[in-house]
């Protein structure tokens, strides 16, 4: 699973940040593609699942204030 962070409405800054704030819940690499940060989704923690993204997504969104 990965989820893409468009450059112009996420820093580095927020995306990484919030890699590392959910580092513990599954296997996680930020990388540049094209105008996107991509973060790669691996073996989240089984009481999480799919969440682990939506999670990761909304915790960038609030560090990018």
């Amino acid at each position: 699973m990965s989820i893409a962070f468009h450059s112009e409405l996420y820093s580095e800054q927020a995306v990484r940040g919030a890699v590392e704030a959910f580092s513990q819940l599954a296997t996680l690499s930020v990388e540049r593609d094209g105008v996107d940060w991509v973060v790669r989704i691996e073996d989240p923690h089984p009481a999480y699942g799919d969440r682990v993204a939506d999670e990761l997504a909304n915790y960038a969104l609030k560090l990018n204030r």
